[in-house]
């Protein structure tokens, strides 16, 4: 269970293997015991948390940017609890990270990345930016994770989120987990992945390894309408 677990944001890759572009390279285990379990929070479903489509995603957590085109000089705990919203009517309070009054996000897509990998380069560079544009204002929130920083196995640094963000201008939030507390196990044999969460369930609706194709962004905006 607690391998489940671990591998929820990082190792879905290795739960639907499709035939699309990504990374083949392997990365390296990690050493045993730097799991991270599910914060508990009292504004989240409860479990039972999985990696498949249908199961509740659990609430990691992890450090980053809450908007870094705004400002990638201050490191913020986010986690996914930031993003239920079990009425799809919901709005951030005073004092939020993600802005006084901003309507709380209906379906939030999840990606996995790494530096090296010249396929999520792709994506950041030529696909997220436009599906942002016209996502966005739909109710999609994006949240991207930078897994590995410029050698496969290595935890990306502050210094690689600063960086990655400010090349491919990235306008919504942005983490690393330095400690590496979700990968201990990561078995990933394919960056990016790409995960479309229901943001009133926080259920995991898709899971796709490598760059989607137009059918997954589809599923976004009808999950949404």
């Amino acid at each position: 269970m607690q391998k489940l677990q671990t591998l929820l944001s990082f190792a879905v890759v290795s739960a639907v293997s499709v035939g699309l572009a990504g990374c083949a390279e392997e990365a390296p285990p990690f050493p045993e015991g730097q799991g991270q379990t599910p914060n508990a929070s009292a504004n989240y479903p409860e479990g039972p948390y999985g990696i498949d489509k249908g199961s509740v995603i659990a609430n990691y957590e992890f450090v980053g940017f809450a908007n870094p085109d705004v400002d990638h000089a201050t490191l913020r705990p986010i986690q996914m609890a930031d993003f239920y919203n079990p009425d799809g009517e919901g709005v951030y309070p005073a004092g939020s990270i993600y802005g006084e009054g901003n309507a709380k996000p209906r379906a939030l897509l999840i990606t996995v990345a790494a530096s090296w990998c010249g396929p999520c380069q792709q994506e950041a560079k030529e696909i997220l930016p436009d599906e942002y544009t016209n996502l966005h204002p739909k109710g999609v929130e994006f949240f991207m994770n930078l897994a590995d920083g410029p050698t496969p196995g290595e935890p990306a640094e502050t210094k690689h989120l600063v960086s990655w963000t400010t090349k491919f201008g990235t306008a919504w939030p942005a983490v690393i987990d330095p400690s590496y507390k979700l990968s201990a196990l990561f078995e990933a044999d394919a960056f990016p992945a790409n995960l479309i969460i229901d943001t009133e369930t926080m259920k995991i609706v898709d899971v796709v390894a490598g760059v989607p194709d137009s059918s997954f962004t589809k599923e976004l905006e009808t999950l949404v309408e």
